[in-house]
C-alpha cells in the first residue's frame, strides 16, 4: 500500500504483510500483541522512516538491523525489569521448578543450576533467585546457582551491586519487595544478600564463547530476536548440549523455536520448552 506524502497510512493487509515478514525473517511471532497497538507502533515507524509502501518497509528492516532494534523499542520489547511477563514466571515455579525438583529428590540429587544467559542489569537472575529460594525454603539440603551472564560490563557491575531505584520495583509484589528487598532509603533498594549469593555474574558472550554446562534451566529471553535463523540453530544446538537430560529452556514471549527435533514444547504459550532425550 502506497503511503501519500510519507505519512504513516496502514491498512490491514499492510500490517499483516510486515508481521508475516518479521515472522519469516526475525523468527518474532508478535500474534500475542493486540492488533490495534502493533498498527500505532507500526505507523510511528513508517512516518519515522518516511518510506512509502509498507513493501518498502520490510525491505528497510532486511537492509538495516538498526530499524528492526527501533522497531522493538517501539513495542518495548527489549526493556528489562524484575518478574517481566509474570505468567512465564508462574509458568516456570508451577512447571519447570516443581518437575526438576521432584526429579532431584528421587534421584537423589541435590544442587540446582539455571542460566540467565542475557542478565543486562541483573534483574532476571535475580526473579529466578527469588523463586527458586522460595521453592526450596523447606528443602535446606538443596543448593541453588543461577549463572547470570552478558557482554556487556558496566551492565554486569550494576547487576553485581543489586541496588534498584524504588521507581523500577513498582510492579513487584508488595509482600516479595518487603522479604526480598532492603531499604536503602526512601527510593532505593538492594537485593537481599542471601539471595545475591545465589547469582553468579560474569562476562560472557553467547555467540564466541561455549555456553556453561550441566544445567536444568536456560533462560534466553529476547535475543533470539536479534538474530537470523542459521545464527540461532547455532545457540540452541548449544543450549541443548549443554542442558541435562530434561532440562527446560525459557524463551521470549514473542520469539519462535524452529529446531522441533531437539526440544519438545510444555508450554507453548509461555515459550517454555524441554530438552528431547
Amino acid at each position: 500500500m502506497d503511503l501519500p506524502n510519507g505519512q504513516a497510512l496502514l491498512d490491514e493487509n499492510g500490517l499483516k504483510k510486515i508481521l508475516e515478514f518479521i515472522r519469516e525473517y526475525k523468527g518474532v511471532d508478535l500474534s500475542s500483541y493486540r492488533q490495534s497497538f502493533l498498527a500505532r507502533r507500526v505507523r510511528i515507524r513508517l512516518s519515522a522512516t518516511k518510506v512509502k509502501s509498507c513493501l518498502e518497509y520490510t525491505r528497510l528492516i532486511e537492509k538495516k538491523p538498526e530499524e528492526f532494534n527501533l522497531f522493538l523499542n517501539e513495542l518495548s520489547i527489549n526493556v528489562t525489569e524484575f518478574f517481566r511477563d509474570p505468567d512465564v514466571y508462574s509458568a516456570f515455579g508451577n512447571i519447570v521448578l516443581s518437575d526438576i525438583i521432584r526429579r532431584k529428590e528421587a534421584s537423589g540429587a541435590r544442587s540446582l543450576r539455571v542460566w540467565s544467559s542475557a542478565c543486562a542489569t541483573g534483574e532476571e537472575p535475580y526473579s529466578i533467585a527469588i523463586l527458586v529460594a522460595e521453592a526450596l525454603k523447606d528443602k535446606p539440603d538443596f543448593t541453588a546457582k543461577i549463572l547470570a551472564s552478558d557482554v556487556d560490563a558496566q551492565a554486569l557491575e550494576a547487576a553485581a551491586k543489586g541496588e534498584y531505584e524504588a521507581k523500577f520495583l513498582q510492579k513487584i509484589d508488595p509482600e516479595i519487595l518487603k522479604k526480598f528487598f532492603i531499604p536503602l532509603g526512601p527510593a532505593r533498594y538492594r537485593v537481599r544478600e542471601d539471595i545475591r549469593k545465589m547469582v553468579r555474574f560474569q562476562a560472557h558472550n553467547l555467540f564466541s564463547e561455549p555456553p556453561f554446562k550441566y544445567l536444568d534451566i536456560i533462560f534466553c529471553r529476547n535475543v533470539l530476536i536479534y538474530l537470523n535463523r542459521a545464527q540461532a540453530k547455532e545457540l540452541f544446538i548449544g543450549f541443548n548440549r549443554a542442558l541435562s537430560p530434561g532440562g527446560y529452556l525459557v524463551l521470549g514471549k514473542v520469539e519462535t523455536l524452529w529446531e522441533r527435533d531437539m526440544f519438545v514444547p510444555v508450554d507453548p504459550r509461555m515459550k517454555i520448552y524441554q530438552k528431547l532425550g
